[in-house]
């Protein structure tokens, strides 16, 4: 495809999410959501995880899942820090008028999506380590997709932003599942 096209695709598509879907519910909910998704939100939560299943709950398999998770998520900010830095994408609201920013971001990199790649870090581990559970599945993929469209959504991503950052999201988890699963 011509890169004319796709950047054309992109754009639109932005503009599609970021201002056509307009509307105070979601204007409410998707701050809040996107940085649930955040590397540091995510960290937190997998180190409080390890403590309470080591010293507190003592479920080994659980330990290892909380283990492989905080695994994926570090491969993937780091993958994300240099693609991040090879590309110096500007965000959005920087390149783009009439763009409805809604956060703050902490850095002005938009390529690819940091929060949509620790989403999908964690995600995959989780997926992967309790597919039996369908509804905690469903639960899952529904979060990391929502922290994706919530980032365009709030106007510091482009659509192949998330994109990009679920499939870094998806391939961290599939070489840690690989490597300790």
């Amino acid at each position: 495809m011509n890169k004319v096209i796709v950047m054309s695709l992109n754009i639109d598509l932005f503009y599609f999410i970021n201002n056509d879907l307009a509307n105070p519910f979601f204007d409410a909910i998707m701050p809040i959501l996107c940085d649930c998704g955040g590397f540091l939100t995510l960290l937190v939560l997998c180190i409080l995880a390890i403590l309470v299943l080591k010293y507190y709950l003592k479920n080994e398999k659980y330990l290892n899942i909380a283990k492989m998770c905080l695994y994926s998520l570090v491969l993937s900010g780091i993958i994300v820090g240099c693609l991040k830095l090879a590309y110096q994408s500007p965000r959005p609201f920087i390149q783009l008028e009439h763009v409805r920013q809604l956060i703050v971001p902490t850095e002005p990199n938009s390529f690819p999506s940091g929060h949509t790649s620790s989403s999908f870090s964690v995600v995959t581990v989780l997926v992967w380590c309790l597919r039996d559970k369908k509804i905690i599945i469903t639960l899952l993929m529904a979060f990391a997709i929502l922290i994706a469209f919530s980032r365009v959504y709030v106007g510091v991503h482009y659509p192949f932003d998330v994109i990009v950052g679920a499939a870094v999201g998806v391939v961290s988890g599939v070489v840690v599942l690989k490597l300790k699963g």
